[in-house]
């Protein structure tokens, strides 16, 4: 569900005939430190950082961590350099090995379901797609490269973008279907034969009736994932912390507060969207207003993913997992 971007690593990702992978992402690995305080000001008073709301975890892999999966029974993450995993409860993570080549790049991934109905496809850099279904992994390649993003509400309703081109899936064959003007498309989200899939420039592309057309986005703000609960409540967001919401009818810009990049959305509810990006931003939306959701960390988090609108997930760079759970 990402965009290839110059600063963007991809997604490597190794799963297991038994537990799997998770999805999204691609960037910079911002290694700085914050400069040091220069204010003369003898006023007492001193800036404090909010306190962080989420849990935070290492996986135990210098690797960036572009996906995440949140089954419910398990969270699986994948990123660089074959690094796979499947862990969620505390630091206790288990590599997993999906049996493509370890030069392999992974960009993203869907899942649903857990345990013996799980079910995950993953695209990759190199045009491959591999797909973990009943306990054994297949892998095709669709014949072009640079896939960024894999989305869809269910196996047989399924769409990867790229640079390049789209393929639908039916369950049983890929399908290539051209977008409207060979538009940049970093990550794709749908509902059964409708779909919405984001990209470079504010691009945004519609499918109806099998059908992809241009929609006015209102931006040309680097657009970098999208997610939403259903086809009149969409979000995707992208550059410098622009958020877009469609609303069945037009997309209109939402305040995030964020100026870093938002690099992944998740919606479960119309009243629970999750975005999160460069610098450790996270943001939730209320149904209302967006509010900070302080992380305490300053990695980039490039994908998210929850079990449940309460129970959620964020991945980064230099193996960085954080959970966030509300509360109920």
């Amino acid at each position: 569900m990402v965009p290839y971007l110059p600063e963007r690593s991809v997604t490597l990702l190794r799963l297991a005939p038994l537990l799997l992978v998770a999805c999204t992402g691609g960037k910079t690995d911002d290694t700085g430190t914050a400069p040091a305080d220069t204010d003369t000001d003898t006023d007492t008073d001193t800036d404090v950082e909010p306190a962080a709301v989420w849990s935070e975890y290492r996986v135990g892999t210098s690797s960036t961590l572009n996906g995440v999966y949140a089954s419910g029974e398990g969270v699986y993450v994948a990123g660089t350099a074959a690094g796979a995993f499947t862990g969620g409860a505390g630091d206790t993570w288990t590599p997993l090995s999906t049996g493509v080549d370890d030069e392999e790049d992974f960009t993203d991934l869907w899942g649903q379901g857990a345990g013996a109905t799980l079910d995950l496809v993953v695209s990759a850099t190199s045009g491959n797609v591999a797909r973990y279904v009943g306990g054994a992994w297949t892998v095709e390649d669709l014949g072009t490269s640079n896939h960024e993003g894999v989305g869809g509400s269910g196996p047989e309703a399924l769409y990867v973008v790229s640079w390049g081109g789209i393929f639908a899936y039916d369950g049983a064959t890929w399908t290539f279907e051209a977008p409207p003007s060979d538009e940049r498309l970093n990550d794709v989200w749908g509902i059964g034969a409708d779909a919405f899939a984001v990209g470079e420039g504010g691009v945004i592309v519609r499918r109806s009736a099998g059908v992809w057309s241009a929609m006015s986005s209102g931006t040309d703000l680097d657009l970098s994932a999208v997610s939403g609960t259903s086809l009149s409540d969409v979000w995707a967001v992208g550059a410098d912390g622009v958020a877009l919401h469609f609303d069945g009818t037009s997309w209109t810009v939402s305040e995030t507060g964020v100026d870093d990049a938002l690099w992944a959305v998740f919606a479960p509810a119309s009243n629970a969207v999750y975005a999160v990006g460069s610098a450790g931003a996270a943001v939730l939306w209320d149904g209302t207003a967006w509010t900070s959701l302080p992380t305490g960390v300053d990695n980039n988090l490039y994908a998210i993913h929850g079990a449940n609108s309460t129970n959620v997930w964020a991945v980064g760079n230099r193996g960085i997992a954080l959970q966030y759970k509300a509360a109920e």
